[in-house]
């Protein structure tokens, strides 16, 4: 499976969001993050339940996995997800509780290690966490193509 891009939403924006590959045509940021927030949001109220896991398209997964945190300007945790955008494949669910899962858990978990209490409003702050992300996904960012390149590099 490829990773093609992976990010944080808080309040309707987006944090961090890292691009590995382009997946469909080119949507900006802040639109597509509050698209996700409202699709979650309406799952919530509409059904009553908030542990929305994955959409499946035609050709990618949006799987998202959703924690709390506490920012400097609230008194109440707030919702903060993870999210990775993915080429869609057999048997995605299992990859998606297995494998993807337990990955964007401990992005949400690295990310409030260095943030909780913090302000977040500021986005640029963020950008080193993207070496995070990195390290976290590792060759899932890769297609079979650079993975293979990679082996005879060198």
């Amino acid at each position: 499976m490829v990773i093609r891009e992976a990010g944080l939403l808080f309040r309707g924006y987006s944090l961090i969001n890292a691009k590995y590959h382009q997946a469909g045509f080119e949507i900006d940021n802040d639109l597509r993050s509050g698209l996700f927030t409202a699709i979650l949001n309406f799952a919530e109220q509409a059904f009553l339940k908030n542990d929305i896991e994955y959409l499946e398209g035609d050709e990618y997964v949006i799987a998202f996995y959703e924690g709390e945190i506490k920012s400097e300007a609230s008194q109440e945790k707030e919702p903060l997800i993870a999210y990775a955008i993915l080429d869609k494949e057999k048997k995605i669910e299992r990859y998606v509780h297995k494998v993807l899962h337990p990955l964007l858990k401990k992005i949400l978990f690295e990310f409030k290690k260095y943030h909780e209490g913090k302000y977040l409003s500021e986005i640029s702050q963020f950008r080193g966490f993207k070496k995070i992300l990195d390290s976290i996904f590792g060759a899932d960012t890769q297609t079979v193509e650079q993975k293979f390149e990679g082996l005879f590099s060198d």
